[in-house]
């Protein structure tokens, strides 16, 4: 009998050109590769280079140089760079309808010996009234700011005084002048 153990079995054996695929599969790569680098390269320089090149050589010698700007002085204008309205309380329906202002009895009472406060402003934003008091400081006028609540709301409150009565009404021209309309004097407490 013929022997079963000697069966020749065919099994596939690595063959030259299998192994040929892998190393061109690995060269097409590293070349893959290195043309991403220099596409990116060339793309870099492009982007690094000045967009309008000079077209012709000249002489920096006949080239003009622009004329050196003088430095500016700063010029800090504080009241045009403060919102000018909705800072101050609403006017009184009276003098809205254009009815002729009548002096006021606390304003015909304003006495010399007697100290008084006015108020410059009352903003529900604590730093609106910060710039009041900072804009009221440029002008001189020392202020303070009380921080009130009115129906369930807080307002910041922008104080002068107490103040003699005597430079009221110079104070409130100057302040008037300003821009900044103050309310009625009111005797100080204090």
């Amino acid at each position: 009998m013929a022997s079963k153990g000697n069966k020749k079995v065919n099994r596939p054996r690595a063959s030259a050109g299998n192994r040929g695929a892998k190393w061109a599969l690995l060269i097409a790569l590293v070349l893959l590769v290195g043309m991403v680098v220099l596409l990116a390269r060339l793309t870099a320089e492009n982007n690094s280079r000045p967009t309008e090149a000079p077209t012709a050589q000249t002489d920096t010698r006949s080239v003009e140089k622009p004329p050196e700007k003088q430095p500016v002085s700063p010029e800090f204008q504080f009241y045009t760079l403060l919102p000018k309205q909705g800072n101050q309380p609403p006017r009184p329906a009276m003098q809205e309808e254009g009815v002729a202002d009548e002096p006021s009895a606390e304003r015909s009472d304003v006495k010399s010996d007697v100290r008084y406060v006015l108020q410059a402003g009352s903003f529900s934003k604590a730093r609106d009234a910060e710039a009041r008091k900072a804009e009221l400081a440029l002008l001189g006028v020392e202020s303070h700011i009380n921080a009130v609540d009115v129906s369930g709301r807080r307002y910041h409150r922008v104080i002068l005084g107490p103040l003699p009565g005597k430079g009221i009404a110079a104070l409130r021209r100057q302040l008037d002048q300003a821009g900044i309309q103050t309310t009625e004097p009111r005797r100080s407490d204090g």
